[in-house]
């Protein structure tokens, strides 16, 4: 295979078919001439920005023709392309650029932005370019915003048509960061040569294509192999939200019709399901199916049912595929990943008695090696790390991913094969298994299962009886978790570091939610009753760490501190809407925590707005809550005339701030609407850059969106509301109304104590707490411990 120029295919195919679709963004056509006329727009842009051939450029990689034009655009100035999975939380952002250190970032948005952090450094941002180079339709936007001024000279210096370096097969030409884990992540260096290899051996593998539906991250190598096949192919690129299975499936069928998609397991779970009686699209002849082990029960349904889907087993450092197993055989190969693509080879390293050994792959779309780290040969293979095994006509069978592997007392347990077995149990629609760590074995197996919805639950005994039915009594979970759906990366990847953190009994966490977001967790004690501990705007679960400490100092409680959306590790990041985030979203998330952690009814704790959420949640919720203590709770439903009017105030004042200056000026507008000027202008300036850290918080809490007061007659579970008189008179006439909706509640004043002291002053607060437990007939607390 000759390797080949990805920006210079472009130009051929634009001199050649240059009034013929290339890309399809949201229904809007993309010509062939289009796209080259973005692509080197942005190659000037980053031409006079100064980064010189080689560089390295990082794209906030949006599913959108913008990133399409920015990598081609970025290969074709010379430098290197760096494209970020978007959705990031601002700490996994900045570590990212940590690894990366681009000499540029370019904002990939379909609409320019008006300002921000990133547009004065004077990085690059696609749609104000695209503006100001009079290419395509796009918005209007208020002149003189500094990325519009910027890139506006950037165009006006540059010169028209910048040649590109001539094409050198080896060099660097995209990177891509691995996926999945909370661990610093790292960054595969593809060369030009790879990425053609990859296009060219997929196009010898599948039915001819006529056009290829794109729903997977442009962030991850599996959506930028798509974009290198529509080059080689010359055939057009619709662009799908990967999300949702009724937009997917509108994308299928929507003129002119694609032939190829690529999809990960749940996304084609979510299509089977949504219509099971549903044939596919006519015009489809491949659905590529990987990015993880891929259930044998879907894949056989899925053929059956006429879906053309090949198997495929590949990583990042192979350019994505490296085997691929054909829709006829699928029936008769359950759990095969199919033969090597032409062009490719597979060997099996340290081969046992049962041919099982490490897998290496020898192929021309093998990655240079990691950013910063030695390269490596071309025909170097590359050592997988995963244990398979081949048979006689070549197909390779992935036994266990290495990294992934339980050992329990001295056996090997493969998590995949523990979840193939699990999900052919009618209730289940997915299974995770992890390794717990275990005194006498060592480790052993423990799943979380995701229910088909409206199943029943089987319950414990019956899934490990349906295991053990197939599998050797070692490999069979001894324990079951409950999920509202697997924490996944954004490439579809299962998080097993969270699986793992939730169910093997670690300390501190996060917890994944089906649309990207992430919920922090710390556990404190050992206790036999569960405590959930929330803590207010502006501040974190760490930061209750004494008072968590506190409560579970006499041995009866565990205590689960969990930050909420907005604060903590549960940062929105950059570009959120976090205005308004309805109170119902959080408290999904702290049922699905509940789920998962196998939870049934437990104490609620809530500090400030975290009280609020604590008595929401009992209302929605009563049979999952055995008591509620709110430490001064903000409900302003209940409040006079004059407060609620206050509260309208500060919420908008504080979503303003948010959505023109970031969550820093957020923090500012929402300390000082509260509690004065005196309260920000006299913090010391470490306080003061943890609060502007936790801003998104209080631009999600300020509205108090989707509170139920109405719920709050029928509330039975038992209710105590504390104050200090500190606070007075701003939280003591909530809490009073409160008491008075609430049937039954304990209204307690505590003496000396303000809004900050269950951070300041933990001690007295959880003496107040835990006697409010004690009346809540919670815990019991000895005679001899009074």
């Amino acid at each position: 295979m000759t390797a080949w120029s990805a920006e210079a295919r472009l130009r051929e195919h634009a001199l050649a078919a240059g009034d013929q679709i290339a890309v399809l963004d949201d229904g809007r056509p993309i010509t062939w001439a289009d796209l080259d006329r973005r692509v080197d727009a942005v190659a000037r842009a980053v031409v006079v920005a100064g980064v010189t051939a080689g560089g390295l450029v990082a794209i906030d990689a949006r599913s959108n023709a913008n990133t399409i034009a920015a990598i081609l655009g970025v290969l074709r100035s010379g430098a290197v392309a760096a494209p970020i999975p978007p959705g990031l939380g601002s700490r996994e952002r900045a570590t990212i650029l940590g690894v990366l250190g681009p000499a540029l970032i370019v904002d990939s948005g379909q609409t320019p932005r008006h300002g921000g952090a990133a547009a004065a450094r004077g990085d690059v941002d696609v749609a104000r370019l695209l503006i100001d180079d009079a290419i395509g339709e796009a918005p209007s936007s208020p002149a003189g915003t500094a990325t519009g001024a910027s890139t506006a000279g950037l165009i006006a210096e540059a010169p028209m048509g910048p040649t590109p370096p001539p094409f050198e097969p080896e060099a660097p030409a995209v990177v891509v960061l691995t996926s999945g884990t909370t661990a610093r992540p790292k960054a595969i260096v593809l060369s030009g040569r790879a990425m053609a290899a990859s296009a060219d051996s997929w196009l010898a593998a599948l039915p001819p294509a006529s056009g290829w539906l794109l729903c997977l991250g442009l962030g991850h190598v599996a959506g930028l192999g798509i974009v290198w096949r529509g080059l080689a192919a010359r055939v057009p690129i619709r662009l799908a939200d990967p999300a949702d299975p009724v937009a997917l499936r509108a994308a299928l069928e929507r003129e002119p019709q694609v032939s190829h998609v690529s999809l990960v397991p749940t996304q084609l779970t979510r299509l089977l399901d949504r219509d099971p009686a549903a044939p596919p699209p006519a015009s489809l002849r491949a659905v590529l199916l990987g990015g993880g082990p891929i259930p044998p029960a879907l894949l056989a349904r899925a053929v059956r049912a006429g879906w053309p889907v090949f198997a495929t087993y590949g990583l990042s450092e192979t350019a994505s595929g490296a085997t691929v197993l054909p829709p006829a055989e699928a029936i008769d190969h359950p759990g095969s990943a199919g033969r090597a693509l032409p062009g490719v080879r597979i060997r099996i390293d340290g081969a046992g008695a049962d041919g099982a050994g490490e897998i290496l792959v020898v192929s021309a779309a093998r990655f240079s090696g990691e950013l910063g780290g030695p390269g490596a040969a071309p025909d170097e293979p590359v050592r997988t790390g995963d244990i398979g095994q081949l048979d006689d006509d070549g197909r390779l069978t992935v036994l266990d991913r290495r990294v992934d592997r339980i050992v329990r007392g001295g056996e090997n347990v493969a998590p995949a094969e523990v979840e193939a077995i699990l999900e052919t149990h009618p209730a289940v629609a997915e299974a995770a298994v992890v390794g717990r760590p275990d005194d006498v074995w060592g480790q052993v197996p423990v799943a979380a299962v995701v229910l088909h919805p409206g199943a029943a639950d089987p319950g414990d005994a019956a899934l490990a009886a349906h295991a053990a039915a197939a599998l050797s009594r070692f490999k069979v979970p001894i324990a079951f978790s409950r999920l509202d759906s697997l924490p996944r990366t954004a490439s579809g990847k299962l998080r097993r570091d969270v699986v793992r953190a939730l169910l093997a009994g670690e300390r501190a966490g996060e917890l994944a939610r089906p649309d990207g977001a992430s919920i922090g967790w710390r556990l404190t004690g050992d206790g036999p009753r569960a405590v959930l501990l929330f803590p207010g705007t502006l501040s974190t679960a760490r930061q209750l760490d004494r008072l968590a400490a506190a409560l579970g100092e006499p041995g009866d409680l565990t205590v689960h501190a969990i930050d909420r959306r907005g604060t903590g590790v549960g940062r929105l990041g950059p570009g959120a809407t976090v205005a308004g985030l309805d109170v119902g979203v959080h408290v999904a998330d702290v049922i699905a925590y509940l789920d998962a952690r196998g939870l049934d009814r437990v104490a609620i704790v809530g500090i400030s707005f975290g009280g609020v959420l604590a008595i929401e949640l009992a209302a929605r919720h009563p049979d999952r809550v055995a008591a509620v203590v709110a430490y001064e709770p903000p409900y302003g439903p209940l409040a006079d005339p004059a407060t609620q009017a206050t509260f309208a105030t500060l919420a908008r004042a504080t979503a303003d701030a948010h959505a023109r200056a970031g969550p820093a000026a957020a923090a500012e507008t929402f300390l000082r609407a509260v509690a004065g000027d005196r309260a920000w202008d006299d913090l010391p300036a470490r306080s003061r850059a943890f609060l502007a850290d936790e801003g998104d918080g209080a631009a999600a809490d300020a509205a108090l969106v989707g509170a139920r007061p109405e719920l709050l007659a029928g509330l039975t579970t038992p209710v105590t509301i504390l104050t200090g008189d500190d606070s007075e008179p701003f939280y003591a006439p909530i809490a009073d109304a409160l008491a008075a909706r609430i049937p039954g509640a304990a209204r307690v004043t505590l003496a000396g104590l303000g809004h900050p002291s269950p951070i300041s002053q933990p001690a007295p607060v959880a003496i107040a707490i835990r006697a409010a437990l004690e009346r809540s007939a919670f815990i019991t607390v000895p005679e001899s411990a009074r």
